[in-house]
């Protein structure tokens, strides 16, 4: 269906992801999320309601830029900011979640993002009347820093992932209205009710919360990535981040007995991420599988990486590659697949004791 001037615009928030604009959209112009898409020349109807154009919240192109033009006058600069595409060369690649994409439904795991579903702040979205930032579609998405709370990731009235859709990944609702500040996942056919700011918020510890404000300072280029006192690519530094967590899994449970100043809620996370993941060894490389467990991958990895020098990095990463050696892990392969900074990988072979058999998966000829 060619585009069609909307009714009513709503003005794009700042950090809003793609589809919460749709949804409000919908909201103001009282007509399902589907039918403002398709109004919008979103094309988004397929052979099957599960089918979701792999580009839909991920990235746009000129077909998507001039047709969202057309119905509602906002301009392409503004819809390629609602879009993943923002944290390429980040957080991760976009072509790595649309090659997901056309193998399987995308999922959290190995893509660190989400472009089904999303996080959540629940003070975030009684303040905004419900606009959905684009960061809370990351894996490593844990705290708001602003309200210093844990981000919501299930309903806890249905138990689906937020924004999922229900008991199948939906791109929006085609027969309801979704109002932006609920739950609104399908369930039993009908939208799930749950306002979502009001459910009940836990307090975030202040140290997570500043991890996770200089994490998301380096995600939007706002801050300059420094790993072991020198400049690296934003993403080296977070391949570097992924190796930290790859290395903390493996060491599981006994790195925890190593590692200094770690808050016991941190222990008891990891533990309950790694009896979820460890059911796939191949697992071990996929991103935070809960808000929960992204929080203390941040407690404990962001330390080691706000190093001041590369000696004192590799001394901060010792608990965490030494145990890998011991328990035989070191050389797992979704530690070699990682592009990390010459510094990090340096810093790693120092912890490597002189006559193990074992290497760094970043050795020159290991890989």
């Amino acid at each position: 269906m060619p585009p069609r001037r909307l009714a009513l615009v709503a003005a794009p928030r700042p950090g809003e992801a793609f589809g919460s604009w749709v949804d409000r959209m919908a909201h103001v112009n009282r007509c399902p999320p589907a039918e403002v898409a398709n109004l919008m020349g979103l094309r988004l109807r397929g052979a099957s309601p599960d089918v979701r154009p792999p580009l839909f919240g991920v990235r746009s192109d000129e077909e998507v830029r001039r047709t969202v033009f057309t119905a509602t006058g906002v301009p392409g600069g503004l819809v390629d900011g609602m879009h993943l595409s923002v944290f390429e060369g980040g957080p991760l690649s976009v072509e790595s979640v649309l090659s997901a994409g056309k193998a399987h439904r995308p999922s959290a795991g190995r893509e660190w993002a989400e472009p089904h579903g999303s996080r959540a702040c629940p003070c975030c979205l009684l303040v905004s009347g419900g606009v959905w930032q684009l960061w809370w579609k990351l894996s490593g998405a844990a705290v708001c820093p602003e309200h210093q709370v844990a981000l919501l990731d299930r309903c806890p009235s249905c138990g689906w992932v937020l924004r999922w859709g229900g008991d199948r990944p939906r791109v929006v609702p085609a027969q309801w209205v979704r109002p932006p500040t609920c739950c609104a996942n399908s369930v039993g056919g009908r939208p799930c009710s749950q306002w979502l700011p009001a459910v009940r918020v836990t307090r975030a510890a202040e140290r997570t919360a500043e991890a996770q404000q200089r994490w998301l300072d380096i995600a939007f280029g706002r801050a300059r990535p420094v790993l072991g006192g020198v400049d690296v690519p934003a993403g080296e530094w977070f391949a570097a981040y992924r190796a930290c967590v790859i290395l903390l899994r493996l060491g599981l449970p006994r790195v925890l007995g190593r590692l200094r100043d770690v808050p016991a809620w941190c222990g008891r996370v990891l533990l309950e991420e790694r009896a979820e993941r460890g059911a796939h060894r191949g697992q071990f490389g996929w991103g935070p599988a809960s808000a929960d467990a992204a929080a203390a991958f941040l407690t404990v990895v962001m330390p080691v990486l706000t190093a001041s020098g590369m000696p004192e990095l590799s001394r901060r990463l010792a608990p965490l590659v030494r145990t890998a050696v011991d328990v035989g892990r070191l050389a797992a392969r979704p530690l070699g697949r990682l592009s990390v900074p010459e510094v990090f990988a340096e810093a790693v072979a120092a912890q490597v004791q002189v006559g193990r058999s074992a290497r760094s998966p970043w050795e020159r000829g290991s890989r």
